[in-house]
């Protein structure tokens, strides 16, 4: 976002809500924050918060910052299948694995 957008932004927030006043701090503040956000989004954001709000938003409440991709969805993929071969690695390897004798008259499991 630009700073005459962030500034057309702080005009509605002071038109919309009189006794918000920005001093100069807080509108360096706001030219900071904001210079990371798309300026459509924050547009949205404001208006939905003039609709529902009496009072003035803070940055946190109309903040929209972009979007960073990451391939999470594409690892648990991964860990999950890996999972499962481990799973079944592990039962076909305990399925192998002879009961002692002096278990094999307890067990569930036969065997032979």
């Amino acid at each position: 976002m630009t700073k005459a957008e962030v500034v057309k932004l702080l005009i509605l927030i002071e038109s919309v809500y009189p006794n918000c006043i920005f001093m100069d701090e807080t509108v360096q503040q706001w030219f900071q924050f904001c210079s990371e956000m798309d300026y459509e989004q924050v547009m949205t954001k404001v208006k939905t918060h003039i609709r529902k709000s009496p009072f003035p938003p803070a940055i946190a409440d109309i903040a929209v910052f972009p979007f960073e991709e990451n391939d999470f969805p594409e690892k648990l993929q991964e860990w999950m299948m890996k999972g499962r071969e481990r799973i079944e690695r592990e039962r076909n390897h305990a399925n192998r694995i002879p009961i002692p004798n002096w278990l094999a008259e307890y067990a569930a499991r036969k065997s032979f």
